[in-house]
């Protein structure tokens, strides 16, 4: 009895994930998230002056290991694995969420012309990375200690950057968090179960 209890919950689990699928292949193109939490008008401005351009997390990770380690189990940081596992990993609207900058110039265009932008990384929240890298660089040149900033989704603009959590994280895929501000919190923290910073 306990085996088939064990197995219909699976059915039942497998078959809930497969109508989310059928329901979200169904429903209009997900927006661009960078788009959709800045706006139009400033997204269009921002990413049409050539300013901004996607480094990916191979240059995040040079100043900021405690956090990318603290991070490596991270859902996001292996939100392909599930578009590989149910063959839609060429699929517009579920790389929109599942990549960084799919849609966006310079950001992910597919497996083999850019597998470095690959899964939701840093960049995949917070916008575009070469200008925070770049400040961040000028300020190392004069011994100046960095903190924040050239981001369009940066910890400067909390309401941008949490407007791009709910980009993807809609009503249909919660369940990786139900508390918006504790999943946002946890994500201040390298790694969000040592209680470090």
């Amino acid at each position: 009895m306990k085996t088939f209890f064990i197995i219909s919950l699976f059915l039942l689990t497998s078959l809930s994930a497969n109508q989310r699928i059928v329901d979200e292949l169904a429903s209009p193109m997900t927006e661009i998230p960078l788009r959709s939490a800045m706006g139009n008008e400033a997204y269009n401005d921002a990413i049409g002056s050539g300013k901004y351009r996607f480094v990916s997390n191979s240059k995040c990770r040079l100043c900021h290991r405690k956090f990318f380690r603290g991070r490596k189990k991270d859902p996001h940081d292996h939100a392909m694995e599930s578009l590989v596992s149910t063959g839609h990993e060429k699929n517009p609207r579920c790389l929109t969420c599942h990549s960084t900058g799919y849609g966006v110039k310079s950001g992910f265009e597919s497996m083999v012309r850019t597998p470095r932008l690959s899964n939701v990384q840093c960049e995949g929240c917070h916008g575009p990375g070469n200008v925070h890298v770049q400040m961040a660089k000028a300020k190392v040149r004069v011994r100046e200690k960095f903190i924040e900033g050239g981001f369009l989704a940066g910890q400067d603009s909390p309401k941008i950057l949490r407007k791009m959590c709910v980009s993807c994280h809609t009503e249909r895929w919660n369940k990786s968090y139900h508390d918006l501000d504790r999943a946002y919190n946890s994500y201040k923290k390298a790694n969000p179960k040592s209680g470090n910073k």
